[in-house]
């Protein structure tokens, strides 16, 4: 059975303690708190000292909503997915099932916003409220939001990319199902997943291809690659020589395996782990432009959510290291939006080209 935490709605003394001792929420904010109530402390007194005496005291929603707010929060930047429509469409048919789904949303309290400008692309935006009962009180109600990107090619289809979440999903998977039912036909997609080739040096060749595939960019490292092999059954084996190995079989497997450093890609454990059947469903590596010499360097990464199966293929720009006097930096800054654009491009193009190679055209 599922479990869940306590009532979203109730915020008991020590909720509001606990929720004040924590880091997102610094000493000046729990004396803004005070001071509306016409309390003053002093700048000596200990964040500690004024979250137990303000948890004393009866905190209304608006109180609520202040520290919430400052826990609720994620930074966590997420990842994209994206997928081809086979089906020739018209602009006026997803612009009338986004409007479908807008009025579906504001019964639930989500905000929907769409643009149309762009003639080769329709871009949905939606905040909404992810909630969460496993986290503490006032962490259970999480503001995000989400992206739905219909973008049009030369001969006329669309593809969907949308930020990778079950949230997002299910909003794509209702667009596509109203029109559909406007065009009288399915909406018939293509993704990207080896759910058909469970060979695992074909699961690891397709990432190979991938990080060496980014068009105009040269792969300069590949820092973390995590293995996975699929849990199997205790294996029948009558043969005597082989008593080592049906020990090894038989030891608790080990599912998923991480590796983090440079070029973890070449290196002997690796080799040992794809020998004994493992192979890679994420990774994540630095690439840098072929147009200039010192232009920075861009973190990428990509991988499959569901491992077995190999589907649930996402992406992202995570970072960008900063290039300064000859060589890269431990500086950083945030991808800008046109890099994240054309990066997220490149990234399915290299995704679809690679899926080619493995599966054989």
């Amino acid at each position: 059975m599922k479990r869940f935490g306590p009532s979203l709605y109730f915020a008991s003394d020590k909720v509001i303690f606990d929720s004040i001792s924590q880091r997102a929420v610094n000493v000046d904010i729990v004396r803004e708190l005070l001071e509306e109530r016409g309390i003053f402390v002093s700048s000596k007194t200990s964040k500690d000292e004024l979250a137990k005496y303000f948890s004393r005291l009866t905190a209304d929603y608006f109180d609520h909503k202040i520290i919430a707010g400052k826990l609720g929060r994620i930074a966590k930047k997420e990842r994209f997915t994206a997928f081809d429509i086979d089906n020739l469409i018209e602009r006026d048919q997803i612009v009338d099932a986004v409007k479908e789904m807008k009025k579906e949303l504001d019964v639930r309290g989500d905000a929907l916003n769409f643009d149309t400008s762009d003639p080769s692309k329709i871009i949905v935006e939606i905040a909404y409220d992810h909630i969460d009962y496993t986290k503490a009180e006032l962490r259970q109600v999480q503001p995000r939001d989400a992206v739905i990107e219909f973008i049009k090619d030369a001969s006329g289809k669309y593809s969907v990319r949308n930020t990778h979440n079950n949230y997002t999903d299910s909003v794509v998977e209702k667009i596509c199902k109203f029109i559909g039912e406007a065009s009288g036909i399915p909406v018939s997609r293509t993704t990207v997943n080896l759910q058909s080739h469970p060979e695992a040096t074909k699961r690891t060749a397709f990432f190979e291809e991938l990080i060496k595939g980014v068009t105009g960019h040269d792969l300069v490292t590949v820092t973390e690659a995590f293995c996975y092999k699929p849990p199997k059954g205790k294996i029948q084996d009558d043969d005597e020589d082989d008593d080592d190995e049906r020990e090894l079989e038989d030891s608790p497997l080990v599912e998923r395996v991480g590796l983090r450093g440079r070029a973890v890609t070449k290196s002997l454990v690796i080799d040992g782990l794809f020998k004994t059947g493992y192979y890679i469903i994420k990774v994540i590596f630095h690439v840098k432009p072929k147009s200039s010499l010192d232009s920075d360097v861009f973190e990428l990464e990509a991988q499959f959510s569901e491992p077995r199966d190999c589907t649930g293929f996402s992406y992202q720009t995570k970072r960008v290291l900063i290039f300064e006097e000859g060589k890269v930096t431990d500086k950083t800054r945030h991808p800008k939006a046109a890099e994240e654009a054309a990066l997220a491009q490149l990234i399915e193009q290299a995704a679809k080209t690679a899926y080619k190679a493995v599966a054989g055209g």
